[in-house]
This record gives C-alpha cells, structure tokens and sequence, in this order.
C-alpha cells in the first residue's frame, strides 16, 4: 500500500480525521515526516519504519516520553515551547499498522534553525527552556519519572563500532570501506578515550536532571517562540548531556548566564563533557555505517556518505576539546 493511503487509513480509523492533503517533508534519521491537513486542523505526522532494528528503540521510547512532553506543556511554562502531541481516540501515544508506527502532533508554524547560528534572543530562550526543564526535575509525578531512563555511561554502540573496524570493515569493497579505512586508528583512540570515561563516571556521583539529550539546531524551530522538538531521546542525565551542544558555541558565555537565571550550575564536570561529546561523533559515524551497511538508507547514499565522511573529519580534530571548553568558564 503507497503510504499516503497507509497514512489516510490510519488517521481516519485511529483519531477520526478525514485528511484532506498529505506531504511529505524533510525528517530526521529516525522517521519519515509529514505535513496533513483535513477540513479544520493541520498535523505533523512522524512516521517509524518497524523493519529497521536501529529505530525499534525510538518506537519503544514513544510510550515513555509522550506522557511526559504532555505534562510538561500542561504543567510547566513550557507550554509555549514545546508541541503538544495528540492521542489517538483510544487515548493511545501512538499507532501502527503492520510495517510502520504513526505519532501525531499539532502542527507549528515555524522554520528550524537547521545550519543557521541562533540569534542572541534565541540563545537566551534557548538557555531557559533548558533551565526550566532541568529545574522541574523534582516537580515530575513520580510514576512518570520512574518510567524515563537513567544515564547509565553504557558504550555499546562503540564495542559495536569496534568490532565492525576489526572483522567486518574489510569484508565488502564498497564506498563505506574506503572512507572509514584511513580513520581507523583515530576511531580506534577514540573508542579507548569513551572506555576511560564511562568507567570513571559510572564509579562517580552524579545529579540526573530531566534532559532532552537532543538539544542541537536540528530540533530547534522558531515560530511565534521558539519550540525545542523531538524529544525521543528524554532521559535523566547530568545537566552536561544537555549543554554539551551549545557549550562548544561562539554564544557559550551569553548561554550560560541565561541559564543560571533558572537552574543552578556551580560545579562543571569536563568528563562529563568529554564523554557526551565524543559519544555524539561516534554513535553518529556508527549509525551512518549501519545505514550504508546493514540497515539501508534513510536518506540518500551521497548524503550519507557525505555525513559519514564529514563526520570522521571532525573525529581527528578533538584533541583541544577538554582545554577549549575549560576556557568558557574561566
């Protein structure tokens, strides 16, 4: 079935809504997009490939943060910064059908922020929507807060990576061979670094705050206010898995005052740093692979490889990271 007839059936049948046009629009890695409308009302539909074992852990977190974006848009100042997603008319976060799962949320006018720097008033509201949010922390009902997940410092997306490098890499002559054969050294360094790191912050005491864990331009759009979406990756973490996207900004400083104004922060931990900031390079680079290798494509071959390749370019320039960052709270 062509899937804007997949899409009609199942928002007719699951939330009694006669769409009355469907298009498709620019996702992200782990769902297809759309834009509906019907007679009324205008929706933004996210659509999840259950055939894909990478994105099966994005559909089990949908019935884990759902029910928590929705209490923070019912009961924080939030409100204005987040959307709301819509149930189905059996009060469901979500629905499927045989191949894919469908989660439907209001429609914001708006454009992301995408490649483009945040302005100042961005920076600022930026710097509150995340203070409010780690802030409402101990403000979460308790059956909600125990269903999220801990930060645990787990790595196994890098002992998967690892054993690609030592006994699948070389198996298949193809693109994904010759641009991640001359990096695999530095990858190789780079997975001992997270194994260092994860070990020391798993033996240290840690404060977990409720934290999008996806903080980046990507999922900041600007409409009437600005809007920080997709939220599959909400978790209780340090407050560094959060500002580890912005603390490497030119707008760090003005970042940070901002968010001091909501949420205390005395004390920054540059492991915790370091670790967030190398896992998002590697999960990156192994999700890529995954793509190119095993899992097929989410978007085109030349702009995964470009990702790819963009991707191992920057693992080689990280070695001033610990001392860059140490130099924004100085």
């Amino acid at each position: 079935m062509e899937i804007n007839n997949r899409i009609t059936a199942i928002l007719n049948d699951n939330y009694g809504i006669e769409a009355t046009s469907i298009e498709q629009r620019p996702g992200g890695w782990s769902a297809l997009a759309f834009f509906v409308e019907d007679k009324c009302e205008k929706y933004f539909l996210k659509v999840y490939d259950k055939r894909k074992p990478s994105i099966v852990p994005w559909i089990e977190a949908i019935d884990r943060y759902t029910p928590l974006v929705k209490w923070m848009y019912n009961h924080t100042d939030l409100r204005n910064n987040l959307v709301n997603p819509i149930l189905t008319k059996l009060k469901k976060n979500k629905c499927e059908d045989e191949q894919y799962v469908y989660l439907l949320s209001e429609y914001i006018e708006g454009t992301t922020v995408a490649d483009q720097q945040l302005s100042q008033n961005q920076v600022n509201e930026l710097a509150k929507i995340l203070g409010i949010l780690h802030n409402n922390t101990s403000n979460i009902p308790y059956e909600l807060k125990q269903q999220q997940v801990n930060e645990s410092f787990d790595i196994d997306f890098c002992e998967n990576l690892s054993f690609f490098i030592h006994y699948d890499l070389d198996h298949t002559d193809d693109n994904v061979l010759e641009i991640v054969k001359p990096y695999t050294g530095t990858l190789l360094d780079k997975i001992n670094k997270m194994r260092y790191l994860s070990n020391t912050l798993k033996s240290r005491p840690c404060q977990f705050v409720l934290s999008h864990a996806d903080a980046h331009n990507w999922n900041v759009m600007q409409g009437k206010s600005l809007m920080l979406i997709d939220w599959e990756c909400l978790k209780l973490a340090p407050q560094e898995q959060d500002l580890i996207l912005i603390i490497t900004e030119p707008y760090a400083r003005q970042f940070l005052n901002e968010y001091k104004k909501y949420m205390k922060y005395e004390t920054p931990d540059f492991d915790a740093f370091e670790f967030y900031f190398l896992k998002r390079k590697l999960e990156d680079i192994w999700a890529w692979i995954k793509n190119l290798r095993f899992e097929g494509l989410v978007k085109s071959e030349d702009v995964t490889l470009e990702f790819l390749k963009s991707g191992l370019d920057s693992c080689t320039r990280t070695e001033s990271f610990r001392s860059d960052i140490q130099k924004v709270f100085n």
